[in-house]
């Protein structure tokens, strides 16, 4: 039971990481052409956006925290199997995407993007 409260933390602990450190360089890298167009409602919505991901990224930090807290409980961990399946599936697909993305164009998918 032990090995399986670590496992989910790893894997929460890499959830938290996309969910914070993505969209964090996205933004600021972004931030001026954003705010270049005349109408500031797209600037805003990445904020939202952005605001959202970090809420994220905490609900992950928490859980991460609660499963090597918790990996020794009979019970389980208390995490609820919504919170574990979004995790474990957009870390899976993201990483997937990543990897593709690698080996087609030779780059770190989202890290080397660039404004227009």
């Amino acid at each position: 039971m032990a090995l399986k409260g670590i496992a989910w933390g790893i894997v929460f602990l890499f959830t938290a990481a996309i969910y914070s450190v993505i969209p964090t360089y996205l933004i600021i890298r972004f931030w001026v052409w954003l705010n270049s167009f005349p109408v500031y409602t797209l600037s805003l919505f990445m904020l939202f956006l952005w605001i959202v991901a970090l809420i994220i990224f905490l609900i992950y930090v928490v859980a991460m925290i609660r499963a090597f807290i918790q990996r020794n409980n009979a019970e389980g961990l208390g995490i609820p199997r919504g919170v574990k399946g979004f995790g474990l599936i957009s870390t899976l697909v993201i990483a997937f995407f990543m990897i593709i993305w690698y080996f087609l164009f030779n780059q770190i998918a989202f890290f080397s993007m660039v404004p227009p």
